[in-house]
């Protein structure tokens, strides 16, 4: 088994492409057998090949009253194999939305973001017998073709990569591996729950499926296979697409309705699928993306709709879809004065993954600058009766007037930054530059807006 696994392992890694040294391995270790397998496995690995480093990160989700007991486990294995453990504990609430399993699966991912390096390889126990599960609970809720793609041997992960190198062996396998090695292991008590949808399929469907049909476990993991490949080529296409219709607005990534009307239905759902999952939200359901075209794409001119997810709403805006974080950004109690920087951050952080939203100033001449007060300031600082007369207009207008005028959506009206020279109001960046009196000399800025 150790060939076999150097080698699927090797084989993954030459498809990563921003991995150009041999990475930091970091095992996903709970102390069961299959954790513990993998482990093992790539000790050795890591003895045939050198210049891998192999740590493992345990995660204490806080569910079983045994959680302390296997972290103890864990880190006398990993004293066993000299390897370095990484531990993470976790307060899981449940609520109504999510499953249990899929609240404890995101805690361990924040846990192992928390603490990983550039081009790091989370690697997981994920095996066969995991994949037909996964196609089964697929085939349960509905899925479509995202759903029957199954677990992927390999995925980016923030700044590295998650890596599942057991997909190929089965539970059997992983079990006769580990007693031919005298290994031992931890039982979770709730993995013989069958109220848990998994666990069901695991102890009453799969054994009866394996008994008829002994070699679907593999079956069901070519589909899979096959599932992926249609789902890149799926990918490709809305991401050709997305480029078509696709069109920025003060930094938004926006969908021309004019532009997917001329799709079709199948592949304009298939774009939006790949819009909202590219912005880092879930898959909408069909009946989102029914709600999603019918009732705010297609509603009427005078109308403003939206549809609610779960951290976001997608808001219909003079032609164009917009994501919007339901949570707005937390703007500053007072402007901002400018005081040199490079990356000047105006807000106190956002909902929306954690981004804050800054400016770049770094094109900007600062020997030039520094002559004079640049202050940063949001629609709230302003004076009520302050009026602009941007470049190319022959008057003078209210703010107010003049954020509609330039089609900036409702919701983004608070967050404009307007650009003051000592007393001068000189841009609302990203949006016009202001006509300055003939007796005023002052520097153009080069600005944009950036997050991080």
């Amino acid at each position: 088994m150790q060939a076999k696994f150097n080698q699927q392992l090797l084989s993954i890694i030459s498809k990563l492409p921003a991995i150009t040294a041999a990475p930091r391995f970091v095992v996903a270790l709970s102390g069961g057998v299959d954790s513990i397998v993998l482990l093992k496995l790539l000790v050795g690995f890591q003895q045939q090949h050198s210049g891998y480093q192999v740590i493992a990160h345990n995660v204490n989700h806080g569910l079983s009253e045994h959680a302390e007991q296997w972290n103890e486990f864990c880190k006398t294995f990993c004293n066993e194999l000299n390897i370095e453990l990484l531990s993470s504990k976790v307060n899981i609430q449940k609520n109504s939305r999510n499953s249990l399993e899929a609240l404890a699966r995101e805690a361990r991912y924040q846990c192992f973001l928390k603490k990983m390096a550039d081009n790091d390889i989370i690697l997981t126990g994920h095996h066969q017998d995991d994949q037909l599960e996964t196609l089964l609970l697929a085939l349960k809720r509905g899925s479509g073709s995202t759903g029957l793609q199954g677990i992927r041997s390999y995925q980016t992960f923030h700044s590295g990569y998650l890596v599942r190198p057991l997909l190929n062996f089965s539970r059997q396998q992983i079990i006769d591996y580990a007693q031919i090695e005298g290994l031992t292991w931890v039982e979770d008590e709730s993995n013989q729950d069958i109220h848990f949808d998994r666990n069901f399929i695991r102890h009453q469907i799969a054994p009866l499926l394996s008994q008829r049909w002994p070699a679907i476990a593999k079956s069901v993991s070519r589909t899979a296979q096959l599932c992926q490949e249609q789902q890149s080529l799926v990918d490709e296409i809305a991401a050709e697409d997305l480029q078509q219709c696709l069109e920025m607005r003060l930094g938004d990534e926006t969908l021309s309705i004019n532009s997917l009307i001329n799709l079709s239905i199948p592949r304009r759902n298939n774009l939006l699928r790949h819009w909202l999952k590219s912005n880092g939200l879930d898959y909408p359901t069909s009946k989102q993306l029914s709600v999603l075209w019918e009732e705010v794409a297609l509603a009427e001119q005078d109308k403003q709709p939206c549809l609610k997810l779960v951290k976001h709403t997608i808001h219909r805006y003079l032609g164009n879809l917009y994501i919007v974080p339901i949570q707005s950004i937390a703007l500053p109690k007072e402007p901002i004065v400018w005081k040199g920087e490079s990356l000047l951050r105006v807000d106190k952080g956002s909902s929306l993954n954690e981004r804050t939203l800054a400016i770049d100033f770094s094109l900007v001449d600062t020997a030039i600058l520094k002559q004079h007060t640049i202050t940063c300031c949001f629609r709230k600082h302003l004076n009520s009766k302050l009026t602009c007369q941007p470049e190319g207009r022959s008057k003078s207008r209210s703010i107010k007037k003049l954020l509609h005028e330039f089609q900036v959506p409702p919701w983004q009206r608070e967050q404009v930054i307007f650009i003051f020279i000592d007393e001068y109001l000189v841009e609302a960046l990203g949006v016009w530059q202001c006509q300055l009196t003939p007796n005023v000399e002052l520097p153009r800025l080069q600005l944009a807006m950036c997050s991080s």
